[in-house]
């Protein structure tokens, strides 16, 4: 996808909400978001702190971000994104009570504005699959450049094992040219770019929104059927 298609989504960005099956597995893209930012903040509790640098790349309207500081992170938030179009949307949408809006760049293609080494903690969340194939080592080549050594990167995709996922994606507008990508293609393409120590979770089991099934999604991230997967990477040198 290019980053005019994105821009024509930007206004009325819901996080594919206009999927029924999506709708009935929650009524607010927020929780689907708060699935990542929950599993994230037990994986670094020291965001809750203060201190760490933190880059969502590929950010869109900074909902990850904004998800994150609703549930008490207090990182230095950054964002980017190819979409000008959804970057503008992000001081519309960001609650003041929640602190500063989050600084933001333009990416152009893969390749963003930062110095190399800059931040503690990367994101990539639900961007890789509208990336083309031959154009994401560039993205894991970047990533890597701009994590410090010894800083953690978190890819958050959907998982084409799971037949709900392939047949929500294949039906809703924003993916309409989405490649989707297993979490093995996931860690070759990090071990190319960079030297990282690699595990992985699958998450979002159950619907997100019944608090109750949370304890059955934590005892089955070992099962490679979760509706998303995290490859989570600690960048060695």
């Amino acid at each position: 996808m290019t980053p005019a298609e994105f821009d024509r989504h930007a206004a009325d960005y819901d996080g594919g909400l206009d999927n029924p099956i999506k709708r009935m597995m929650g009524n607010s893209q927020d929780q689907f978001i708060a699935v990542k930012a929950r599993w994230l903040l037990r994986r670094e509790p020291a965001l809750s702190q203060g201190g760490l640098e933190l880059l969502d790349y590929g950010c869109g309207t900074a909902d990850l971000l904004r998800v994150l500081a609703g549930l008490g992170a207090r990182a230095t938030f950054t964002g980017c994104d190819v979409s000008t179009g959804m970057l503008a949307e992000i001081d519309k949408r960001w609650p003041r009570e929640l602190g500063p809006v989050p600084e933001i760049a333009a990416q152009d293609g893969a390749l963003t504005p930062f110095a190399g080494g800059r931040f503690d903690i990367v994101t990539i969340s639900a961007v890789l699959h509208h990336v083309p194939p031959a154009e994401r080592a560039a993205v894991y080549r970047e990533l890597a450049r701009v994590l410090k050594p010894g800083g953690r990167l978190y890819v958050f995709e959907h998982n084409p094992r799971n037949p709900l996922v392939r047949y929500v994606v294949a039906r809703t507008p924003i993916d309409a040219n989405a490649i989707l990508l297993d979490e093995r293609e996931v860690r070759h393409g990090l071990l190319d770019a960079a030297p990282y120590q690699i595990d992985s979770d699958y998450l979002m089991f159950m619907p997100p929104g019944i608090a109750a099934l949370r304890v059955i999604d934590r005892l089955l991230a070992w099962l490679p059927l979760g509706a998303q997967y995290v490859v989570a990477a600690r960048k060695t040198a």
